[in-house]
């Protein structure tokens, strides 16, 4: 498959190359990244953060495989009223390294304030998803992943959207209604899928001068698939039989806004997750938020982030019906027990550094302290008896019960 997406990159290329010089705009960007748990106690070490835009996890080894990544977007006119549009990407996950078609998609301009986009498009739903890979554009190593990460894995959609641009005040309202499909890995679940239909969504957002402010919302139908065993090294003694095949709906609401003005940088969104039926067995219901704010000194923009994960593990199917079934041999669950996937409940304070090393490079540093929550009463109230917070949920080992330090440093580029 991959090979095919590879031939696939490699003919958009050439397709492009074929159209006339001047109509043919080539942008790049590349982050090269570095991060390791640099704290942790003896007892929670083995467990591997997944809270990152690649699929490796943050080790207590240095990686610079996580953050590390290339990207090329390439436009062409095809008329005067219409464009292709595309980027291919290369990052850090399990393929190492092998470029893939992040998205593309033909725009087609019925007025100067209405356009259509058709083909894979970026799913409009947090204030960074048009440009969420190139790293020069924010002020993180990485947007706070209790809001990118878990709530809504997708970033494109195979589809169609409206695109409705008009100026109102000080600024410029945009709309865009969207609808289609995908399909892509559930994070952290050994190669279990799951495939998103009837995608049925829309951003409204309005913009001014170094301010944004929207609100998103979509819902879709969604069966998931796959499962695993784990080894006997978790909470519970013995060997777990995961099974996250289930259907369902989902829907996922945000809000945010940032503003950039007089040498003040914030950043704030909040996003909820509900799901029903088969599905809310491996995706119970999630609310994230996050809050940054920053200072620029110059080329020094020292800024500082909390964020928040939580909410409740889903009693669907219980008893005798989960994802999760505890087989009748465990000392901690004698006779065996059955219960849905463990929801995402964890706290995290990211102090960064971004530095401007030019009008197209900036160096970042940062230090992130993540708190996964192991309060007895607090797991009790989200129908959940442990927690691993953004951590590795394959059962490998018992999540982490003190908080870890994570140090990240990257450079970023565009050109």
């Amino acid at each position: 498959m991959k090979k095919q997406i590879n031939i696939l990159s490699a003919a958009i290329v050439s397709i492009l190359a074929s159209a006339p010089a001047q109509a043919i705009q080539f942008d790049g960007f590349m982050t090269a990244g570095a991060s390791q748990i640099v704290s942790i106690k003896e007892e929670d070490k083995g467990n591997i953060y997944i809270g990152g835009l690649g699929d490796r996890g943050i080790t207590e080894d240095l990686t610079f495989e996580k953050d590390t990544r290339f990207g090329l977007q390439i436009s062409s006119d095809v008329a005067e009223n219409m464009s292709v549009v595309a980027q291919v990407l290369g990052r850090g996950d399990n393929g190492n390294f092998n470029a893939i078609i992040e998205w593309a998609y033909i725009d087609y301009e019925f007025h100067e304030t209405t356009s259509v986009h058709v083909g894979k498009i970026k799913q409009p739903v947090y204030l960074v998803n048009d440009y969420v890979e190139v790293g020069y554009a924010y002020p993180w190593i990485r947007p706070p992943q209790e809001v990118y990460l878990l709530n809504n894995p997708l970033n494109t959609v195979n589809g169609i959207e409206l695109l409705f641009q008009i100026p109102v005040g000080p600024g410029t309202l945009s709309f865009q209604p969207y609808v289609g499909s995908n399909r892509d890995d559930i994070p952290n679940a050994q190669g279990a899928y799951f495939e998103a239909e009837s995608i049925y969504g829309a951003d409204l957002k309005y913009s001014g001068r170094g301010y944004t402010v929207h609100g998103s919302a979509f819902q879709c139908d969604v069966n998931t698939t796959g499962g695993f065993k784990t080894d006997t090294n978790n909470p519970f003694s013995a060997q777990l039989d995961v099974n996250l095949n289930g259907h369902g709906d989902c829907k996922v609401m945000a809000a945010g806004f940032n503003l950039d003005l007089a040498n003040v940088v914030v950043y704030a969104e909040w996003t909820k997750r509900t799901t029903t039926e088969e599905l809310s067995r491996a995706f119970g219901d999630t609310e994230g938020y996050y809050a940054t704010i920053g200072y620029r000194f110059g080329k020094f923009l020292p800024h500082i982030t909390f964020a928040s994960i939580e909410g409740k593990a889903s009693t669907f199917g219980l008893p005798g019906n989960g994802a999760i079934t505890v087989p009748a041999s465990s000392p901690v669950a004698p006779g065996g027990t059955s219960l849905n996937f463990p929801v995402q409940i964890q706290t995290s304070i990211t102090a960064g550094l971004r530095y401007e090393v030019n009008d197209s490079a900036a160096l970042k540093v940062e230090y992130q302290v993540v708190d996964v929550e192991q309060d007895p009463s607090t797991l009790a109230d989200a129908n959940q008896g442990f927690n691993y917070g953004l951590f590795n949920t394959n059962f490998s080992q018992s999540p982490p019960q003190n908080k870890v330090g994570i140090m990240s440093v990257a450079l970023d580029v565009i050109f």
